[in-house]
């Protein structure tokens, strides 16, 4: 089926992000037997999603939602299996960085953990993923009473009337079709950021 087996194990550092803890307790959990991993030639512990996903699930450590402070930066979240539209959006940004914090997640499994993570204002989302696609990560936040003032931003490579109006059902804010137009995409993020 062409299944990209790379997108199936994650680093000690990524887990520790899902988990909300550091390093080295990733690494203690492998230790001491608790959390499953496997040694890479080069010497690199790599997790399954899967067994990470139970891991969390079992001891209950999906991050606590952060409160959010007045006068702190805005979050967005940019999630995309395409590293190249990532670092599209986070140079985009660059020069604001006194004003807005660009997270990243290259799947829906690891969007859902940070979300819960970092509490972003805003979430730009690609509907089509190997994992966990769009529409259940933006069902997943429109129907938390917790998340679902985030604002959202539906992007994709495969446009069709039927994706976006499924979409807009979910109460996306916007919907983008790629190859990105940029500027578009920025100056719609920022207006929705500004609103209350």
């Amino acid at each position: 089926m062409g299944k990209n087996r790379k997108n199936e194990f994650i680093s000690t550092s990524e887990a520790s992000r899902l988990c909300g803890v550091a390093r080295t307790t990733v690494s203690k959990w492998i230790d001491e037997g608790l959390l499953n991993a496997f040694v890479t030639p080069g010497g690199h512990r790599k997790i399954e999603r899967a067994d990470l996903k139970d891991f969390i699930e079992k001891h209950g450590l999906a991050p606590k939602a952060r409160t959010f402070e007045e006068g702190s930066k805005k979050k967005i979240l940019v999630i995309d299996d395409n590293p190249d539209d990532i670092r599209l959006v986070q140079a985009a940004f660059l020069a604001a960085q006194d004003k807005y914090e660009v997270h990243s997640a290259t799947g829906g499994f690891e969007a859902i953990y940070k979300i819960g993570e970092i509490k972003p204002d805003m979430v730009v989302l690609d509907i089509v993923m190997p994992d966990m696609d769009g529409f259940s990560v933006c069902k997943n936040i429109k129907s938390n009473p917790i998340t679902k003032g985030i604002k959202v931003i539906a992007v994709t490579a495969y446009p069709d009337e039927e994706k976006r109006e499924r979409a807009l059902s979910f109460g996306i804010e916007a919907f983008f079709t790629k190859p990105l137009d940029l500027e578009a995409l920025v100056k719609k993020m920022l207006s929705l950021l500004e609103q209350k």
